[in-house]
């Protein structure tokens, strides 16, 4: 399935570059700017679903015009592309992750955002009259009862983004859930490429991977180092670029992305956003990489591979 998924969504990116490249259509009835941060497959997926769901919901009604921006992750890129698609004069934004809907609330439009992709957005701020959209929630205590399943955790590495908030906060519980078992949690925060250095400087136990846009834009290198190491890994977003990573328990893509075509619609059809109620998602999938765990000795107990959802050989 990720050997399939990579090639549509280079497809996908290819044909939305050009369209956000390309001067607005003045033939289009409606324009949809969205802000897709970097090459984030997870997001990448939920864009593929809203993209497709929003076509069969509107086939045969009005023309609309996707406007895509592609920050880097980085405070000023999610800033220049929320005033990019203001000043195009969109009908509607449409965000996915945190910082990218934060952005756009922060320039205090009067243009309606449909958000994807947020962890407990409940917590986030992201809230506004003109702003709905949909999110998820992952139970982190799971994952270290995973970790504690195959493997005795004394010490635990948290790799997080501190310029984003959603990816701080999960580092933050993360912390504190491992205090409460008598686990020493240290953070390893990634701001740049050159914080990359701090994977090589200690021998953790195990490592959990937020959800940060930045920390997945490195990933491959990231898992490449801790693989050395020999240090297993979880995640909760996906591991659709077959990094390695050892355990991914994460909320389906494709659930997120038909929720906020349909809230688009009800948009681009005259419904306020303030009306449309935010929706966040618990429904998760559990993954076991055995190819990766077999790469660090690791077995997992078959109590564990009874509760995934897939498995991978």
């Amino acid at each position: 399935m990720n050997t399939l998924l990579r090639p549509l969504l280079s497809i996908l990116f290819a044909a939305l570059v050009v369209l956000a490249a390309a001067p607005p259509d003045a033939h289009a009835q409606k324009r949809i700017g969205v802000i897709l941060t970097g090459d984030i497959p997870y997001y990448g997926a939920m864009h593929e679903r809203f993209i497709a769901e929003l076509g069969r919901r509107t086939a045969g009604g009005e023309k609309i015009e996707i406007i895509l921006q592609r920050p880097f992750p980085n405070a000023i890129s999610w800033s220049n592309a929320a005033r990019k698609l203001i000043a195009f004069d969109v009908d509607l934004i449409v965000t996915y992750g945190a910082p990218a809907a934060q952005a756009v609330i922060h320039e205090k439009s009067r243009i309606p955002l449909v958000y994807a992709g947020l962890y407990e957005p409940d917590q986030a701020a992201v809230a506004g009259k003109n702003v709905t959209g949909c999110g998820f929630k992952v139970p982190l205590s799971s994952i270290i009862r995973y970790f504690k399943g195959f493997k005795a955790v004394n010490t635990l590495g948290i790799v997080f983004s501190s310029v984003e908030e959603d990816s701080v906060r999960q580092y933050e519980t993360m912390k504190e859930l491992a205090a409460q078992q008598g686990i020493k949690a240290e953070e390893i925060d990634i701001r740049s490429r050159v914080d990359l250095d701090k994977l090589k400087t200690k021998n953790w136990d195990a490592v959990f991977i937020t959800g940060s846009s930045l920390v997945h834009l490195l990933l491959e290198d990231i898992m490449e180092i801790l693989r050395k190491e020999k240090i297993p890994t979880a995640d909760i977003f996906p591991d659709f670029s077959e990094a390695g990573v050892v355990m991914t328990l994460f909320q389906p893509a494709h659930l997120q992305g038909e929720t906020a075509a349909e809230m688009a619609t009800q948009i681009l059809l005259g419904e306020k956003p303030g009306n449309i109620a935010s929706h966040t998602f618990r429904d998760t999938e559990l993954v076991f990489n055995l190819v990766a765990a077999k790469h660090l000795g690791i077995t997992f107990p078959i109590n564990l591979l009874i509760e995934a959802t897939e498995v991978i050989k």
